[in-house]
């Protein structure tokens, strides 16, 4: 039967064009996570939600965590690996660009005024959080694997809200705030 009568086959085939798209060695994606991560990281610091919100949009975090989980389901290892590069990497850098922005507003602010509710709603993880991550992930399955609703990622990837805990952390290590940094990284996790 040829691949493109079995959903399985199409799956894996989507997979592997999207991951040619977000390789660790991509400059456009590690361009987007910069953007992303600097704006979320002002965003959180000026306490704006929409600011968050666009940083959510750009974010392309969401390809590489959908092919991770797909290259688990369907026993692609170089595609696994590849993809958990694409976090890894990814991760590292919106980490230290998160952490550049907290270090140049911290020159000019307190570190009292980096604590903005969009940052402490970020340090309170629990299992909520690890319940809409597991249900936008859900979601994002379903439509990563419907290509009629391909469209509906970005919300999902607004849902799983990935790129401001990230940012957060960044934040927590330009100020040396290490309980900030653990409790958003661990929601972070959560998210993923």
């Amino acid at each position: 039967m040829p691949w493109f009568f079995s959903p399985i086959a199409r799956i894996r085939h989507a997979t592997q064009k999207r991951l040619a798209e977000v390789t660790p060695h991509s400059k456009d994606f590690y361009i987007l996570i910069s953007f992303s991560s600097a704006m979320a990281a002002l965003g959180l610091i000026m306490d704006n939600t929409a600011v968050i919100i666009g940083a959510m949009v750009v974010a392309p975090l969401v390809t590489p965590l959908f092919v991770f989980s797909l290259s688990v389901l369907i026993l692609q290892g170089r595609d696994l690996w590849r993809s958990f590069l694409s976090i890894l990497f990814g991760t590292i850098v919106a980490l230290l660009v998160a952490a550049s922005i907290g270090s140049i507003a911290h020159a000019f602010a307190q570190e009292s005024t980096f604590l903005t509710g969009e940052i402490l709603s970020r340090s309170k993880p629990d299992m909520l959080y690890f319940l809409v991550a597991c249900i936008s992930g859900l979601a994002g399955a379903f439509a990563y694997a419907r290509p009629k609703i391909k469209e509906f990622v970005t919300g999902i990837a607004i849902a799983a809200a990935i790129i401001p805990p990230i940012a957060v952390a960044g934040i927590a290590l330009s100020v040396d705030n290490i309980f900030l940094f653990r409790q958003s990284m661990l929601l972070y996790m959560f998210n993923i």
